[in-house]
């Protein structure tokens, strides 16, 4: 963003986005370490709950979701396009849910599909944080596997079981086939994500 900032642009995010930034924070899964972003980096501008924009013609709405793949996600509504961005909340085709190190909810994740799903219509534009851009039939797709995912799991946790002989049943391998292409399979999903942002493990 500093570079965004030289020539001239003004940065605008949710103002968890700057406290995130501004903070150091670890990916274990992926063996990543982040050090504060510098001042010279972080978003001029923050909002808390929603802003409405113009821009070229356009009226762009942002509204803050709850917690979902990090506790910073927005979406953006570009009412007159009928085109609607969920950045990260949404992997089209690709097994990824939330970050429970910057505050992610598997249950957010799905919440933030219910909240979109509402509003999208069959020909809305739906831009994915990852993969081809999206309909409302690829996120109603998405958002099933969030939810037999987080059921399986949950159902595993009931009874009891650890995170290691959760994995060591395979509950979710059958979702590798259509979702195990991006850079996590069911394994890592359940022992890192789901598991960790719902109920800690014994």
């Amino acid at each position: 963003m500093p570079a965004l900032h030289a020539a001239g642009a003004t940065v605008l995010a949710h103002e968890n986005t700057k406290k995130r930034m501004s903070e150091a924070h670890d990916l274990p899964v992926f063996g990543l370490h982040f050090e504060p972003s510098p001042a010279e980096a972080l978003p001029q501008e923050t909002f808390a709950s929603s802003k409405r924009l113009k821009a070229n013609g356009e009226s762009l709405a942002l509204q803050h979701f709850a917690p979902a793949h990090t506790d910073t996600d927005i979406y953006i509504l570009f009412e007159k396009g009928n085109v609607i961005h969920m950045g990260d909340t949404f992997f089209n085709g690709f097994i990824r849910t939330s970050t429970s190190s910057t505050g992610g909810k598997i249950g957010g994740m799905i919440a933030a599909a219910d909240k979109i799903l509402g509003l999208a219509s069959a020909n809305t534009k739906i831009v994915p944080g990852h993969g081809p851009l999206g309909n409302k039939e690829d996120l109603t797709k998405f958002r099933a596997m969030l939810v037999t995912a987080r059921d399986r799991v949950q159902k595993l946790k009931t009874a009891g079981k650890s995170a290691q002989e959760a994995v060591a049943e395979k509950p979710l391998a059958d979702l590798d086939a259509a979702w195990g292409k991006g850079m996590l399979g069911s394994e890592q999903f359940l022992q890192v994500f789901i598991w960790r942002c719902e109920i800690a493990p014994r």
